[in-house]
This record gives C-alpha cells, sequence and structure tokens, in this order.
C-alpha cells in the first residue's frame, strides 16, 4: 500500500515538474529597466523606480524570494536572468537600463556576459560583492560597478570620524 501511495505521489510529482515552465509569464507592458536580482539590493532600487513612476521588469532565480516579496505587492517574475528566452520575454531588446543585482558572484558574471553579448545597446549597471567580482565585470566593458559593502563602509567611517572630533570637512576630505 505504501509502495502504491509513494508511485502516484512521484507520478503526480514529475507531471507537475513537467509542466512547469523555466520562467514565469511576463507582462506585455514594456518596462525601460530590468533588475536582475530581487534581493534587498535589487527592491532598494525598485523602490526607488517606483517612487519616480518608471516601469521596471524584476527577475529573480529564487521562488521563494519571489513569493515572498508577491506576499508585500511587489511585481517580480520567476526566472534565470541569464537564460535570453527569458530576457527576450523581458523585452530586453527594447529596455534602456539592466540593473545586475544579483547575490551569486558566478550567476552575475554569466548573466553580464549574455546581456553584453546580445543586447549591447542596454547599459549594465551592476552590484559586485567584492572587489574581484568588479574586476570581472569590468573586464566585460561593464563601467558603473558598485561594491555592496563600500560606500556604506566610507559613510560608516565618515561618521566615526566625525564623532571623534573631527570637523565635517576633514572627515568628508579623508573619506
Amino acid at each position: 500500500l505504501l509502495f502504491a501511495m509513494n508511485g502516484a505521489i512521484e507520478r503526480r510529482e514529475a507531471k507537475r515538474k513537467a509542466s512547469e515552465t523555466a520562467y514565469d509569464a511576463l507582462p506585455g507592458a514594456e518596462s525601460q529597466v530590468i533588475i536582475a536580482g530581487f534581493g534587498r539590493f535589487g527592491q532598494i532600487v525598485a523602490r526607488i523606480l517606483r517612487a519616480k513612476r518608471i516601469p521596471f521588469t524584476a527577475l529573480d532565480i529564487s521562488s521563494e524570494q519571489v513569493n515572498f516579496v508577491r506576499n508585500y505587492g511587489s511585481k517580480v517574475y520567476y526566472g534565470d536572468a541569464s537564460r535570453l528566452d527569458l530576457l527576450l520575454a523581458a523585452r530586453a531588446d527594447r529596455a534602456v537600463a539592466f540593473v545586475l543585482a544579483i547575490d551569486d558572484v558566478t550567476a552575475s558574471v554569466r548573466t553580464a556576459e549574455v546581456v553584453r553579448r546580445h543586447f549591447p545597446h542596454l547599459k549594465i549597471y551592476a552590484r559586485a560583492r567584492n572587489r574581484q567580482h568588479a574586476y570581472r565585470l569590468m573586464e566585460l566593458g561593464i563601467s558603473v560597478v558598485w561594491r555592496e559593502t563600500f560606500l556604506s563602509s566610507l559613510d560608516m567611517a565618515r561618521d566615526v570620524l566625525k564623532g571623534l572630533g573631527l570637523p565635517d570637512f576633514a572627515a568628508a576630505r579623508t573619506i
């Protein structure tokens, strides 16, 4: 009886997986911006764009993250942003900007390579986890790269200097 139930469950799971697509269906409306990676970094960029009423399409490879963010009203779509078919569905050929906010370094570089190769007109704004990641992105010709913690650590160092009694101009000049 247990083997029969297990077989039925396995068949149902196989049928469910076969019917799933590799990515969510995307809306027909065109977005000026594509955000790849909708973790904390991508969400902050999205909030600013939304405040200025600039349309964007957000993509994330984590179904858990997509479902979590959707619970709070954000429109984000499931899929691997390094897949050309997904980028075409997201209308990357008509977008103006591509925000590369993918947390995983390998996936980020792979996505940057695909976007650079197939959509050379698309300006890429990339987030880098560390110095090595930034160098790999710059080698691909991406000139707008932000290291994830660099600016916030400089801001904190400036505040520490001011807290230690340095005048604002001296702390800013030091930073």
